[in-house]
């Protein structure tokens, strides 16, 4: 009788520690947000043709389009430094009609160095991602901009041109057919999102298992 009330309570005990460990597991999944979704794209980096500069006082914007409202947070572009260096900082903005307005500035992490680019290496070309404050856009043709960019080197940065689908500008002047058909850069904006419903799910069902657990009967050591 005593073996078996041991066995018993002791068999609770590791459910409890089993379930409380699903638990924790659910919520630090939970904790990840899911990534953010891209809701415009230029187009890749090129790395071959040229770029503009962001920096020293030029402001370069770029077109894009969206098909209905949306809140941005987050950016990633085309960047070119002298070759070791990376780009640290950048100034962003975003308008109804070019010229480069600014509203804010971002640290920046950056990607790997794209092989056979930036002149034979001259230059540093890799991908560069910024977040935003958050920004709800209609529907519509919007402007995004980049300038007053710092590298680690203290000198200015610049924004690979891919002749994407947007239209590029600076300062008012229409930068079509400079570089291309286009002469627009590489990049892209981005929405952050929630964790994924099924890890909520999850979560909130090891809660759910934890606490029956927890409320069931628990036997009794005797000696009797």
């Amino acid at each position: 009788m005593l073996k078996s009330s041991v066995r018993m309570y002791l068999g609770d005990i590791m459910k409890i520690k089993f379930l409380a460990l699903l638990c924790a597991s659910a919520a630090g999944i939970a904790s990840v947000p899911a990534q953010a979704a891209t809701v415009y794209s230029n187009g890749p980096i090129d790395g071959t043709v040229t770029a503009w500069t962001i920096g020293g006082g030029q402001v370069v914007t770029d077109s894009f389009t969206l098909t209905g409202t949306t809140t941005i947070t987050g950016f990633t572009f085309g960047g070119w430094s002298v070759a070791g260096t990376q780009i640290s900082t950048v100034d962003y903005g975003f308008s109804s009609s070019p010229g480069g307005v600014q509203t804010g500035t971002s640290a920046l992490t950056f990607g790997a160095v794209v092989p056979g680019t930036g002149f034979g290496g001259a230059f540093d070309v890799r991908d560069y991602i910024g977040s935003v404050a958050p920004i709800t856009l209609s529907a519509g043709t919007w402007y995004f901009s980049l300038g007053n960019s710092v590298t680690t080197n203290n000198s200015v940065g610049y924004w690979d041109i891919n002749n994407g689908p947007s239209s590029a500008d600076i300062g008012g002047s229409d930068l079509a057919g400079y570089y291309g058909p286009t002469g627009s850069s590489a990049f892209t904006l981005t929405s952050g999102a929630v964790p994924e419903p099924a890890s909520w799910a999850l979560m909130l069902g090891g809660f759910g298992l934890v606490g029956g657990a927890m409320r069931r009967r628990r036997t009794s050591l005797t000696f009797a």
